[in-house]
């Protein structure tokens, strides 16, 4: 999931660009940092869900304490410096990357509730199986 939401935002990124397939952009070229800053920014936004997904194999993410472990708190970190990364221009510089407009970062989301959605039902079907074995 966390892959086809990376390439999906690359792309997405490119079309919206109006590249064309076989058309080549120099590694410098805006559209081309921005369509690799989203695939970043989508790896890190699948990254902090799934994160909180896999604080219990068979927990629904939704009966836990959202900040009960303490080492969740570097997601706030992980945020903050992605956002710098990509909102500063020391951080387009040193990183090589470019910002993004919101529409990118909403573009995201069906993925990461799709991730949430397959994760809670194998979660479901999990608890269903050990329920029947303990009988």
């Amino acid at each position: 999931m966390e892959a086809a939401a990376a390439m999906a935002m690359f792309f997405y990124v490119l079309d919206e660009g109006g590249w064309q397939y076989g058309q080549m952009l120099s590694a410098n070229h805006p559209l081309y940092l921005q369509a690799t800053t989203a695939c970043l920014a989508a790896i890190i936004v699948m990254q902090v869900i799934n994160a909180f997904l896999c604080r219990h194999p068979t927990e629904s993410v939704f009966r836990s304490a959202w900040f009960g472990n303490p080492l969740l708190l570097g997601i706030a970190v992980e945020i903050s410096l992605i956002l710098v990364i990509i909102y500063t221009p020391w951080g387009n510089s040193l990183f090589g990357t470019a910002p993004i407009g919101l529409d990118i970062w909403l573009y995201v989301i069906p993925f990461g509730l799709t991730m949430l959605l397959l994760e809670e039902l194998r979660k479901v079907l999990l608890r269903s199986y050990l329920s029947k074995q303990k009988r």
